[in-house]
């Protein structure tokens, strides 16, 4: 029997809180044997780690396509795909990192198929649980950061600290030829805890702050507008929509910028993107309505979601949403606080229950819906016949947004049951039948 296959074996035997008390050392000798078994990939390719709230795997995406753009042989790792060395695999485990075994597995075949760079998406459980341990980092970028798993880390400081480690672990990791490298969000307040990490270079990007800033930004069917570095400007003209995309491109011009990349050769790796399943997807129809299907789950990303969708939307927003079970419980108000502010018709939904009530979830969601306005707030507990209800009663010109899922294959429900479901998929079926 496989090592990882006793170790979980003695997981399910072992008392509870015995095996609590071991269980860092448990996942640390999963990352150590997983490291020895495929020879320590991650220090055998220049590895980019992508940390913060939002944003992580379109950046991922972005610097993917920047480095092939400039001929480099590129692997990839997010919670949306895999990459390896252009062949493209969805990522169907609803993990941001993988776990230790699987995660050193897919570098190793990186490795193989001849890749030089790795861009990795870095979680703060994946830092906490040792799945990156053994990677050789030599580039760290922090996005942005606002209250997210906080059922785990319980603290605004434990989160960010988490997600620093991958910063701080950059001057200790194995030396490769290329400097070791951090860029970060200077428009984010926690910025100075990122940046003053030590490095050989270091990189800010921003809107309003930063070395590398964005300035004369036009949105609609394209996003267009110019990177500014040392007084130089640089048309983009981008398929991907939304103020919030900007910056995401900007750390992927920043990362480009950090490998000599010209200028050019990076924005024509910017342009090439077309689309990041499941972040702003639309979902085409003649109804003369735009649906989108996204990823957010915080507070901060449907405040920053709704705005975009609102300014761009003659009609209506209708939103539909619901809230993951067994994760932070304090946000699920605030969520419905924000559709309330935001969107002109509020449809609260189940999304992953995991072993929660489904219904004690989405009381707590209305609850702060409620408190801002009572009227044209629904709740519709079968996620399905939420979507349904939005596309029935939207008109023309109305925008219907669907968060929560995003790109995942299968929802977790009662027991931790997984149950198959694709919205884009969903969506279409629907269409279909109301047709």
């Amino acid at each position: 029997m496989k090592l990882d296959s006793v170790l979980n074996v003695g997981r399910k035997i072992i008392p509870k809180p015995i095996f609590r008390l071991f269980q860092p050392y448990y996942h640390l000798l999963l990352a150590i044997t997983g490291n020895i078994k495929y020879g320590f990939p991650g220090k055998k390719m220049i590895i980019i780690g992508v940390t913060g709230t939002n944003g992580k795997s379109t950046t991922a995406d972005l610097i993917t396509a920047v480095l092939k753009n400039n001929g480099i042989k590129t692997g990839m790792t997010s919670s949306v795909a895999f990459e390896i060395a252009g062949k493209r695999i969805e990522n169907n485990t609803s993990r941001t990192t993988l776990g230790r075994w699987k995660l050193q597995k897919l570098l190793r075949q990186m490795v193989d198929a001849g890749c030089t760079h790795a861009v990795i998406e870095v979680a703060s459980e994946g830092i906490a649980w040792h799945r990156v341990w053994g990677i050789a980092f030599d580039v760290a970028i922090f996005t942005n950061l606002s209250p997210e798993h906080l059922n785990f880390h319980k603290t605004m400081e434990n989160y960010r600290n988490a997600k620093g480690k991958l910063f701080s672990g950059l001057a200790k990791s194995k030396k490769k030829g290329f400097p070791k490298t951090i860029i970060v969000n200077s428009d984010d307040k926690e910025w100075k805890y990122f940046y003053d990490f030590a490095a050989d270079k270091k990189y800010t990007y921003g809107l309003e702050n930063g070395e590398i800033w964005a300035t004369n930004m036009m949105f609609g069917d394209r996003t267009e507008f110019d990177i500014v570095e040392n007084d130089q400007k640089y048309p983009v003209r981008a398929n991907l929509p939304a103020k919030f995309n900007v910056y995401n491109m900007l750390a992927a011009y920043a990362t480009g910028r950090a490998f000599r990349i010209e200028p050019e050769k990076i924005i024509g790796g910017l342009e090439s993107v077309k689309l990041v399943k499941g972040r702003m997807e639309e979902i085409t129809n003649k109804r003369g309505i735009k649906i989108f299907v996204d990823y957010a789950v915080t507070p901060e990303s449907f405040e920053l979601l709704f705005r975009e969708l609102k300014r761009v939307t003659p009609g209506r927003l209708i939103s539909v949403f619901g809230a993951t079970g067994d994760r932070d419980k304090s946000k699920r108000p605030k969520l419905g606080e924000m559709a309330a502010k935001l969107t002109d018709e509020v449809i609260i939904t189940d999304e992953e229950s995991y072993s929660e009530n489904p219904a004690v979830i989405v009381d707590a969601i209305a609850e702060g819906a409620f408190a801002v306005r009572k009227k044209g707030i629904e709740i519709i507990l079968d996620r399905r016949e939420a979507i349904k209800k939005a596309i029935e009663i939207a008109t023309q010109g109305d925008t219907i947004v669907i968060t929560g899922m995003g790109h995942e294959k299968f929802r977790n429900m009662g027991g931790n049951k997984k149950i198959p479901w694709d919205e884009p998929e969903v969506i279409k079926e629907i269409l279909k039948e109301l047709k």
